[in-house]
Formats: C-alpha cells, structure tokens, sequence
C-alpha cells in the first residue's frame, strides 16, 4: 500500500528547515510522497499574505524532489482540519495517509474542535524542530522579521526563495 504524507501548514514562508525535516521524514518513515498542504486566505493569522505567493514558494522550494508535492484545495473555502482530514480521506482513499505537523501545534490539537475525532482516527507524524540541530533556529517567523529589519535570509530559505520575495516585495513592511 502506497504510503502519504500531508503536511499542513501555512509555510508564510516556506523554510529550509520545512524541507530538510520532510527529506528525512521521507527517509525514516519509508513515505512515497509527501504533500505539503497550505493553508487558505480564509485562515486568520497575522502577516499571511497571499495563498498564491506561498503556493509558488512551496513550488519553488520542493521542484527538485520527486518525492514532495503540494495539494491545493479549493483556496475559497473556510475549513477546519477535520474538513481537510476528511477530503484528503476521500481524495486518497486508497492509500496509507500521515498527517504530519510541528509539535507545537500537535501539543494545542486538544483546543481544536473535533479534537476527538482527529486524535481517535487519523495517523500522526509529529516533527519536532529541536530534534534537529540543523532546522532548530529557523522558523518562518524568523524569516519575516529578518526581512522587515534588512537581516540575512540567505541561511534560512533556499535561494529561489530570496529572489521571489525580492522580486515581490514580500514582507518589508
């Protein structure tokens, strides 16, 4: 059976640490894909900017393995994690599925509506930033306070990244 991942996540913006822990993930997990799974304009989180900058960030960030791809849902749609659980559920009924997610947000699920059900019935992949010396100083947050305060990013985000934030006057304000 075909084994998935699905990493949601706002990726506001995508990070070398995002990539290098799914590379590993890949590994040690023996998954055939991942997909990075973005949050939607609907999800209210300070400084988000545009599902289309992050979408082509991620594509951008993951063109050079096969194994990583993204899985856009309809961008319009106010969800709730069940709700994605659930198309990812139909969408790829046939295959062994991993919700992967920083431990942060796994040490809050409790909070989520429909907590009981997500815990009770999906499969979880929990990554731990600090399990990894190389990723565990770097954060999209990071990233954009670097950026507002004319800081070096170069470490922080793949190169093609620096150049489209450039290009697209990304979080200097």
């Amino acid at each position: 059976m075909v084994k998935l991942g699905f990493f949601g996540g706002c990726f506001n913006p995508i990070t070398v640490a995002h990539v290098k822990l799914i590379e590993e993930l890949l590994k040690v997990k023996d998954l055939d894909k991942v997909y990075f799974v973005p949050m939607n304009n609907k999800y209210h989180k300070q400084e988000l900017i545009d599902f289309k900058y992050r979408v082509d960030m991620i594509k951008l960030s993951i063109k050079k393995h096969p194994k990583m791809d993204i899985l856009l849902l309809d961008e319009s749609q106010d969800r709730r994690a069940i709700d994605t659980f659930k198309i990812i559920d139909e969408k790829f009924k046939d295959a062994k599925r991993f919700f992967i997610m920083g431990s942060d947000n796994y040490a809050n699920i409790n909070k989520w509506k429909n907590a009981e059900e997500l815990l009770n019935n999906y499969n979880f992949i929990v990554l731990d930033r600090d399990d990894n010396s190389d990723t565990k100083d770097i954060s999209s947050s990071i990233v954009r306070h670097n950026i507002k305060f004319g800081k070096d990013i170069s470490n922080l985000v793949p190169n093609e990244i620096i150049k489209y934030i450039e290009n697209n006057n990304l979080y200097m304000s």
